[in-house]
């Protein structure tokens, strides 16, 4: 066994190490938090989610505890797609067709178990997305902070989705992948990566900031020696016209993956009306707000509370405006300390959330977002790698949070 893992590529082991390691103590710490946490009935939480036990509660036993606990949430959406298809009236067409299609596609080698097809896909693109991570990073700053990278990114707060029936595994892997291969000057592939990531998530759109930066870049800025290859580029937008050309054929409404997203009350606010900043503003105002709402309660019993004590949903808008807050100084960091096509990659990724604030929470999901803000990794862990004091505060910080968070999604609590 031994022989066999000294066989394999030193990047794979290093990455392989940190995606063993973490993903199996989220594994074991699950079901304790499970089993001895106060559970929530989302059928009485005031806003419903979607709920169908024939798909999520597969198992019995150790095996339920291990694995149905992560099929919460969007996760059930998921699932319900890959077994019953789009339907246009439930809002199904909000969630991009690429990771629901290899759940039908990987059901059969589980017998016909989605759970099991779900968590499948998301740790082996969890792997693939550590690994890759590790060369992109590896080839502009070295084997130490590459490492340091991968590791702030497997104890990320939210970074417990990489274990779950969501898209997240995929997005990275795909956009990792593009970015690393478009370093290669690989534009064709990078193209492809794109398109699949499109078809994962929209945000994959923004794929072409970085790309059109990295691409021109290698001509030195001139303009004078852009080729035709530069229609590589438009292979990410081919994804979404995709989405929309299958949407027109079976709905006849190719824009209903943007009408299903009013499910979450999001709207797009654009730069003439305040763009981004309008909804960092509105994430500050309903953070202050929350604040408030949790100093002047005067019951302390916090962790049972259910989604109709208002001090829940103040500390999702605390904790989201939070995370904004700091993913935008080390955005403005990042400028100063990386490569610009990664540093503005950074900043679309945070820009897209802040332009589509949610009515009731503004910043909704946005801990979650920010994983796609790989580059930011790199940044925290070229200050790990020099100072052990800033390794150690954001390895406590993110395990803090991570557990927490981990712990309050398997029992039905909304995280991000």
């Amino acid at each position: 066994m031994q022989r066999l893992v000294n066989r394999l590529p030193e990047a794979l082991r290093e990455a392989g190490f940190i995606w063993l390691l973490t993903r199996g103590a989220l594994f074991l710490m699950a079901p304790l938090a499970y089993l001895t946490l106060p559970k929530v009935d989302p059928l009485m939480l005031d806003v419903p989610p979607k709920v169908n036990t024939a798909l999520t509660n597969t198992m019995t036993g150790l095996p339920h505890y291990l694995f149905d606990i992560w099929a919460k949430w969007d996760a059930v959406w998921y699932l319900d797609i890959a077994q019953h298809g789009y339907a246009k009236g439930d809002a199904s067409t909000a969630f991009f067709p690429l990771y629901p299609l290899l759940v039908a596609i990987f059901k059969p080698l589980f017998l016909g178990n989605g759970v099991l097809a779900g968590i499948f896909i998301s740790l082996v693109c969890c792997l693939a997305a550590f690994w890759v991570f590790y060369l992109l990073v590896r080839m502009d700053f070295g084997q130490g902070v590459a490492r340091k990278a991968v590791l702030y990114m497997a104890v990320f707060p939210t970074a417990f989705f990489f274990n779950t029936i969501y898209s997240e595994s995929l997005f990275l892997l795909l956009t990792i992948g593009c970015l690393y291969l478009a370093r290669r000057r690989e534009y064709m592939l990078a193209g492809v990566l794109g398109t699949l990531a499109v078809l994962t998530r929209s945000a994959g759109l923004l794929l072409v900031v970085p790309l059109a930066i990295m691409y021109m870049k290698d001509r030195q800025w001139n303009f004078r020696k852009v080729r035709w290859d530069v229609l590589h580029l438009l292979l990410v937008p081919l994804g979404l016209g995709i989405w929309m050309l299958y949407l027109g054929i079976r709905f006849n409404d190719p824009w209903l993956f943007n009408e299903a997203q009013s499910n979450w009350l999001r709207e797009f606010i654009w730069p003439w009306q305040g763009g981004p900043i309008t909804g960092f503003w509105r994430g500050f105002k309903a953070a202050w707000d929350g604040f408030n709402t949790v100093i002047a309660t005067s019951d302390k019993t916090f962790w049972p509370i259910i989604d109709r004590d208002p001090r829940l949903w103040a500390t999702y808008n605390v904790m989201n405006f939070g995370f904004a807050a700091a993913f935008l100084g080390l955005v403005i960091a990042a400028f100063r300390r990386l490569p610009l096509a990664y540093s503005a990659y950074a900043l679309v990724v945070l820009l897209l959330p802040l332009s589509t604030p949610s009515t009731y929470v503004p910043l909704l999901s946005m801990p979650r977002f920010m994983l796609a803000a790989f580059p930011l990794f790199i940044l925290m862990a070229l200050w790990g790698d020099k100072n052990r004091w800033a390794d150690k505060t954001i390895m406590v910080v993110s395990l803090l949070l991570l557990g927490l968070l981990a712990s309050k999604f398997v029992v039905w609590t909304w995280v991000a």
